[in-house]
């Protein structure tokens, strides 16, 4: 555990003396802000029906493209390219330990970033607490679902970031492929987006690949729930295995390295 938390505080510590994270959080955050205002100003004359507070969730999720790649992309690309990755391979440190240190590290950083952003309603209802309550943003359950749901697919995209960033000793390199794989993995989502059929007529098998594999599709179908609070199990074991599945595969690339 002593050298996990020394990987975890080493890499915060180079997320927060990188200036390109900086830049890539004020412009993702500016943007954001503007974003989130707009659609606030014309709520009542969209047909949005889900809780107002999910807009912002879906704006994280899907400019998640735009940032992770500046969390993720110097993890084991930078390393490599300076030469200290053999310094850390000589420590007592597994590789596993090594990536679980680096993964987790970019995740506080995303969670940093993503409670930032989740401050905008909570300014809104401190500001004028008449139009925040009713656009629901004091509704506890939007807030567990909603974040709860951010949290696990932040995961798996910090996941895939790390992977990335383990095959190449070249940032830019690491960071365009984080991006391809985000910007493939949403739009598989939202293209199959409104498509899903009600299990109701799926035989048992369907059921159980709808049960194991439904989430890696229909993603956006499923926030709908986590919006209003009804946490789909499913999603999140789904969410789960795909984060440690990109995690072991960024272990085995170590390892590689190592040998």
């Amino acid at each position: 555990m002593k050298s996990f938390y020394t990987i975890l505080r080493y890499e915060i510590f180079a997320l927060f003396i990188s200036p390109s994270t900086y830049v890539a959080a004020f412009y993702f955050l500016s943007l954001l802000a503007i974003g989130f205002r707009f659609f606030i100003e014309t709520f009542s004359n969209t047909d949005w029906l889900l809780p107002p507070l999910s807009s912002l969730v879906v704006g994280l999720l899907f400019g998640s493209p735009a940032l992770i790649p500046f969390i993720t992309m110097r993890c084991f690309a930078e390393e490599r390219r300076l030469g200290t990755l053999e310094t850390l391979f000589s420590a007592p440190v597994s590789s596993w330990t090594l990536v679980l240190g680096k993964w987790f590290g970019c995740f506080v950083f995303f969670l940093i970033i993503s409670t930032l952003a989740l401050c905008y309603p909570l300014l809104l209802i401190i500001m004028f607490p008449e139009q925040g309550s009713n656009l629901g943003f004091n509704e506890i359950e939007n807030w567990i679902g909603s974040t709860l749901y951010l949290l696990i697919f932040g995961a798996t995209f910090i996941a895939i970031g790390v992977f990335s960033s383990s095959i190449t000793k070249n940032q830019m390199v690491a960071g365009m492929l984080t991006f391809t794989l985000l910007t493939a993995y949403l739009s598989i989502m939202v293209f199959s987006f409104g498509n899903q059929t009600s299990n109701t007529y799926y035989t048992i098998s369907q059921k159980l690949s709808d049960g194991l594999f439904g989430t890696y599709i229909n993603g956006l179908d499923k926030f709908g729930q986590f919006s209003v609070g009804l946490i789909d199990l499913s999603t999140i074991l789904n969410q789960l295995v795909l984060t440690i599945f990109f995690l072991i595969l960024s272990t085995i690339q170590i390892e590689r390295l190592n040998n």
